[in-house]
């Protein structure tokens, strides 16, 4: 059993369950039952949906979402527009006619409150949501879509590499501008693996991910490949400058270090790179099996 304390948003899911358990009881006490003559079915069926509909939004906010005051915000403004909702279902059972005949028609406050108080939430988010775009930057371009993301590494897939270099290629008919796509391999991956066990080296892999991510720039593009090898998309961007990038990346890989469960630091983060410029129109495939055929090139070297 999960201890209260490491549930996440513990005290918004405990309001939460006050609220809807106290406005539910309110409600079945002070109020009186309608005849089931008069009860609309397609209505309580309408605002019984919206009611369980703004309940699961709310449930997704808080499993999905960090703690902050967005999340708080949202989280009150839902509960308040949930109530509201709940309200508005409990009416077509019961009646308060016999307290207040205007009493039923507060139940709209709750939602209006409930939006003013989303409606910070939406501005604070899109602060957050701002600064997490500049964060990005090098592992999305200016497109999100997040079933071609690599679960290991949190970078995007190969799938996402073809249709930005796809992108890129389509822009050498208006444009004279060529581009770089370089690939990196970490040398000696599976005898890493081997020694230190399969998580640790899913760890080499996202700290690789960060690695060239942190030393390219803000317009570069950052996907795994596959396995141990990554792919950089230089868009606009000539050989020379690429080369430099690259060469800037693998030094820094050089002095990056691991550690084990010991604090014994392991120098395993070297990398191989490859380098084409794409300066005609051809298949993303077979940029990719220039790179391969490089890297092949320069082990054998080796």
């Amino acid at each position: 059993m999960i201890p209260l304390k490491r549930i996440k948003h513990l005290e918004l899911w405990l309001l939460l369950t006050c609220t809807v358990a106290i406005t539910v009881s309110v409600v079945i006490i002070f109020g009186q039952w309608k005849p089931r003559v008069t009860i609309e079915t397609l209505d309580a069926i309408g605002e019984g949906g919206l009611a369980v509909m703004s309940l699961i939004w709310l449930v997704a906010t808080l499993l999905s979402r960090p703690a902050g005051r967005v999340t708080t915000a949202l989280s009150y403004g839902l509960i308040l527009m949930h109530v509201s909702l709940l309200l508005d279902c409990l009416d077509e059972f019961l009646t308060f006619e016999h307290i207040h005949p205007t009493l039923s028609s507060l139940e709209a406050f709750p939602a209006l409150l409930g939006m003013i108080v989303m409606s910070f939430a939406m501005y604070w988010w899109y602060q957050e949501q701002t600064y997490l775009n500049l964060t990005l930057l090098k592992k999305e371009r200016h497109f999100r879509e997040h079933t071609f993301t690599d679960y290991v590494t949190g970078l995007y897939s190969a799938r996402y590499m073809e249709k930005q270099i796809s992108n890129e290629i389509s822009l050498l008919n208006d444009t004279t501008r060529h581009f770089c796509v370089a690939m990196f391999d970490l040398n000696a991956y599976n005898q890493f693996c081997f020694e230190y066990g399969i998580a640790k080296g899913e760890e080499l892999l996202r700290n690789t991910g960060q690695l060239i991510t942190l030393h390219i720039r803000g317009c570069d593009l950052t996907c795994r490949y596959a396995g141990d090898k990554f792919v950089v998309l230089f868009p606009a961007t000539p050989y020379i400058t690429a080369q430099i990038i690259i060469d800037r990346v693998c030094d820094a890989a050089k002095r990056n270090y691991q550690y084990d469960d010991d604090l014994t630091t392991i120098n395993a983060m070297t990398l191989s790179a490859a380098c084409v410029e794409v300066s005609s129109d051809t298949a993303s495939t077979k940029v990719f099996d220039q790179l391969i055929s490089q890297l092949k090139q320069k082990k054998q070297a080796a």
